[in-house]
């Protein structure tokens, strides 16, 4: 229950008597002090005085002690009697014994500064005076009693009298001690009395000083009272706020604002208004009105303050959301509640439609990546078909401008899919769309066909490209292989791309960690490296290092954001470390789990396989490097010969299918050694030769065709235009065949014993279906139809398994792996070598 607060007029009293109270015990107070100091100084006096005799009684007695021993020692020099100068020896040292002790016994009193100087001048007089003594008294002793008495009165007699005076200093200074004590003593006698005497009027006058300050801070206190009540109450009227103070029985008080917010006229009608009659029947929470606001005053109460939101009712019927916020706080000595409301319903409509606003630009995202990625898709189609065609043609017999021209077109297209490729990428990580795999693939399968890959390319470029990696490596790893082998071969281009001379290197570390493996990716290049700036900005998309690099090197500047967010969607990262001029190090940082589950198949680049023996003219050792790995790839024996004239010798003493000659060379150049070779008398005249030339002008290619030479290739070529010029030219063209039978007889007729009609009977209807399905298959890869292929690839797998055809088995799983990762390319490739495989066997079995 509350109690009613003090009047005023019980406070000021309470004030003014708490003030003489105040002021009595400071009299008491001085009382006891001045008491208290008395005492003291009785004490003080008394204890000086008694000091100071002591001290007095015995520096007079050393005194005495000094002139006692200075007339026996004056005795000893001028007695005769050997015997009696012994007997005044005796009593001369107990004479300085009692010295002694009666020095130490004031040296143990002194206590002042001027004590202890005196005591210092007498002990550096004794000290000077004591061996003189002595002196004295050893010659008295030895009967030269002439020279003790000289030097007694010379020296000893003034040391002795300079003794006495130190000691009649350290006398008078005792006295003057006391006499100091006594004034002192008297002087705070005096002080005490005028103290009491004085006293009856000071704690009057303190008590009327304590009565007019303590008059004067009420009167203070009264009138800042009133000031922060006015102050108080001219915000609680101009407050923009509706603010509203309610205590247990309801409203006591608004102020303007709440009535302009309730559209009401008067304060009496608001606080006559019930809290239900002030919103609607039910809040937002499902309550109603009265039982939400007394749940939100019973919490403020409880803790301080609250917060609740409040659909309130305006007088016309109108609704409006408002925020209320609820303080406990004391008000004129009572427990009140300080509501304090804000209608809110411009700001909710505003954050509604921002939200709106925000829902639409998602979506306006979302249908822009969708659109892209369908354009995307739209445009793949038709590039694919540029693509098989332009290799289909690269097939056919043609001449080397022909040929360029189809590489070139293969090139740019390939390009160009990458670049739409990176696009899809990105369109479908923007929409979310891009799932991850969890596959079991071999890592050390993936690095070596991503080095395998650029091997060529970066002989051309004279660079050096390895692989490193530390034993061991796990066997099998859980994860997407095609997105990281994306992530690497994007990191290798690049690498090549921008490095000039020296080497990459393509390292993998592998740590075991609690069932998983910390892998870590690195592609490390010594190329042109790039600034901080730089790779701030690298991983952003459309992003290069400046707009000159994208002038020299080319690129849209997504591979490299793609493949950020794509190591970031498998739980990894993508870092780099560079510096301009120092080469760059990119590092494809995951965790993937070790697990014994089947490997995935890796899509393979389309390998093309011939049968010949090459001769390569070629004096540039980087040409010879990057010739030579294409042709060992293809499977081909190649012998070179750095000069026409070393091709030359060479044919005159061996056979070869085939030569390719470069056409400038030093000292013999193609031309002449190819004129030279058609008018040799050997059949050697008669071989194909293939000019390989950087000059791919329409004069130049005749002038090679006119000195003999059958093709031209102009520099650079791709391995697909060098592949095809070959199995045009080779005698012996056909790609190299699988030695392994295309049916396996003796299992199939182990799974039907007895039977070996049913055999041939599933034979020949399998090479039937087969013609068929290779059918299917050109035609659907040709017009890219993803679904067709893959479900005809599918059912040739699986037929050729029922049949024990292991090979067609393993060819059809491979086209659909290719078709799985999108590449149609070597999808082709493997039917076509599928193809020209089984039409050998069905030609055979006729």
């Amino acid at each position: 229950m509350m109690t009613s607060p003090p009047s005023p007029l019980r406070s000021l009293l309470f004030n003014v008597g708490l003030g003489f109270a105040a002021a009595l015990l400071l009299m008491l107070a001085v009382i006891g002090l001045g008491v208290t100091q008395m005492a003291y100084l009785n004490d003080e006096l008394e204890n000086v005085v008694s000091v100071n005799n002591v001290k007095t009684q015995l520096a007079s007695h050393m005194r005495d002690t000094l002139r006692d021993r200075a007339m026996l020692m004056h005795d000893i020099v001028v007695t005769i009697d050997p015997w009696e100068k012994d007997a005044m020896f005796l009593r001369f040292q107990e004479y300085g014994e009692r010295y002694a002790k009666d020095r130490a016994q004031l040296l143990a009193m002194l206590s002042t500064p001027e004590e202890k100087r005196l005591m210092s001048e007498l002990d550096a007089i004794t000290l000077s005076n004591q061996p003189v003594m002595f002196d004295v008294v050893e010659a008295a002793l030895e009967d030269n009693n002439y020279g003790a008495l000289t030097l007694l009165q010379k020296e000893a007699i003034p040391l002795q009298n300079r003794l006495v005076e130190a000691l009649d200093n350290m006398t008078n200074l005792q006295r003057r001690n006391n006499e100091n004590a006594l004034r002192k003593t008297f002087t705070a006698y005096q002080a005490t009395r005028n103290l009491m005497l004085v006293l009856g009027v000071s704690a009057t006058a303190l008590a009327v000083l304590v009565a007019l300050l303590v008059v004067r801070r009420m009167l203070t206190q009264t009138r800042q009272l009133e000031a922060e009540r006015k102050k108080y109450r001219t915000l609680f009227e101009t407050n923009s706020d509706a603010v509203v103070i309610l205590d247990e029985q309801g409203f006591t008080d608004c102020n303007p604002a709440t009535l302009t917010l309730f559209g009401m006229d008067s304060v009496a009608g608001f606080l006559e208004t019930p809290i239900s009659r002030l919103g609607v029947r039910l809040q937002s929470n499902g309550m109603t009105s009265a039982d939400h606001a007394d749940q939100a005053i019973a919490q403020a109460r409880r803790q301080g303050h609250a917060v609740m939101e409040w659909l309130g009712r305006r007088q016309d019927g109108t609704v409006f959301t408002a925020e209320i916020a609820l303080h406990a706080m004391e008000l004129d000595g009572r427990q009140v509640i300080q509501a304090i409301m804000r209608d809110v319903s411009e700001r909710r409509a505003a954050e509604a439609a921002k939200e709106a606003a925000r829902e639409a630009a998602v979506q306006m995202a979302r249908a822009k990546s969708e659109f892209v990625a369908n354009v995307s898709h739209e445009i793949r189609t038709p590039m694919h078909g540029i693509l098989g065609m332009s290799g289909l043609l690269l097939k056919t017999p043609l001449d080397g401008r022909q040929r360029e021209y189809a590489a070139t077109l293969k090139s740019s297209a390939e390009s160009l899919l990458t670049i739409i490729n990176d696009i899809l990428d990105f369109s479908k990580i923007e929409a979310g769309k891009l799932s991850i795999e969890s596959v079991a693939f071999s890592p050390a399968t993936l690095l070596e066909g991503v080095v395998a890959l650029f091997q060529a390319r970066a002989l051309e470029k004279n660079l050096h490209l390895v692989l490193a990696h530390a034993d061991p490596v796990p066997a099998a790893l859980l994860g997407d292989p095609v997105r990281i082998r994306q992530i690497l071969l994007n990191l290798v281009d690049n690498a090549i791309k921008f490095t000039h001379q020296g080497a990459v290197e393509l390292a993998a570390r592998f740590e075991p960690a609690d069932g998983v493996v910390e892998c870590r990716f690195s592609v490390r290049d010594s190329g042109i490296g790039m600034s901080r700036d730089v790779q701030d900005r690298l991983f952003q998309a459309f992003s290069q290092a400046d707009s000159s690099t994208t002038r020299r090197y080319g690129g849209t500047g997504l591979g490299l954001a793609v493949s950020s967010q794509l190591a970031t969607l498998m739980g990894g990262q993508l870092t780099v470390e560079s510096a301009p001029g120092q080469g760059s190090r990119f590092t494809l940082s995951l965790r993937l789990p070790v697990t014994d589950l089947p490997l995935a198949d890796l899509p393979a680049q389309a390998a093309v396989q011939l049968r010949g023996r090459i001769l390569m003219v070629e004096d540039h050792p980087v040409n010879q490097k990057v010739l030579s790995h294409q042709l060992g790839e293809m499977g081909l024996q190649y012998v070179v010969a750095a000069s026409g004239a070393e091709a030359l010798d060479r044919l005159s003493k061996e056979a070869f299918d085939l030569v390719l000659m470069d056409w400038q060379m030093p000292v013999m150049d193609g031309l002449e050694a190819t004129e030279r070779i058609r008018r040799l008398a050997s059949d050697a005249r008669n071989i194909p030769i293939i000019a390989l030339t950087a000059n791919a002008n329409a004069g130049f290619r005749d002038a090679c065709l006119a000195a003999g030479a059958n093709d031209y290739l102009s520099k650079p070529y791709t391995d697909a235009a060098l592949a095809a010029l070959l199995m045009q030219w080779l005698p012996e063209s056909a790609p190299a065949a699988d030695a392994r039978p295309l049916f396996d007889q003796a299992e199939l007729l182990a799974r039907y014993p007895g039977n070996p009609q049913l055999v041939k009977e599933l034979e020949a209807v399998f090479v039937s279906t087969t013609e068929a399905s290779l059918a299917t298959l050109k035609a659907a890869i040709a017009l890219r139809q993803d679904d067709v292929c893959r479900k005809e690839a599918h059912a040739l797998k699986g037929a050729a398994a029922s049949v024990m055809a292991t090979p067609v088995q393993e060819s059809a799983a491979r086209i659909e792996a290719h078709l799985q990762a999108g590449d149609f390319a070597a999808a082709t490739a493997e039917r076509d070598a599928l193809d020209a495989r089984f039409r050998a066997y069905a030609d055979s079995s006729r």
